[in-house]
């Protein structure tokens, strides 16, 4: 598979969202380079600050690796990646193709790791989630029609990007 990216004049309606770009690239951490630099000049070009910038960087990359690491995690398979602006936010959803779980399963797995996470927690691994709600302004992840999950960053222009933990919770 090669990396393919597709801009689309007007918008691309996908689950009743218009997209304004789409990058499909193979279940492989190599390629997560790439998406980074690419998600940097997207948000330097929408005006974000470098703080920002830094933030959406980080977000994207900790739900591609977790796309790659546990959605997809067949050879064969591939990751999705679907933009959208308008003027007041921009939208980054990360869509994989599932691991044969049962989603009902990974749904509440997902939802005990963002709700149950230390973020003075001393593993190495397990913190991506709660980083990249943390980073974002909103996420929100849901089940896809492909059997596998979609995970929807979105960050607010103009948003002063402060955030709220209480005793190693997010706050709401």
């Amino acid at each position: 598979m090669i990396f393919c990216i597709r801009i689309y004049k007007g918008g691309l309606v996908l689950d009743s969202k218009a997209f304004d770009a789409e990058l499909r690239i193979p279940s492989d951490l190599a390629y997560l380079r790439s998406i980074r630099a690419f998600v940097r000049e997207l948000a330097e070009n929408l005006g974000f600050d470098s703080d920002k910038i830094n933030d959406i960087e980080i977000a994207t990359d900790e739900i591609l690796s977790n796309a790659v690491e546990h959605g997809s995690k067949d050879a064969n398979s591939e990751i999705v990646i679907f933009f959208v602006t308008n003027e007041e936010s921009m939208e980054i959803v990360v869509r994989d193709y599932g691991n044969g779980e049962p989603l009902t399963d990974k749904l509440s797995r997902i939802l005990s790791i963002i709700e149950t996470s230390n973020v003075e927690n001393d593993k190495e691994r397990g913190r991506g989630l709660l980083l990249a709600r943390l980073l974002s302004d909103d996420m929100l992840v849901e089940s896809n029609s492909a059997g596998g999950l979609d995970v929807h960053l979105v960050w607010s222009f103009g948003r002063d990007g402060a955030y709220c933990l209480k005793n190693n919770s997010l706050c709401y």
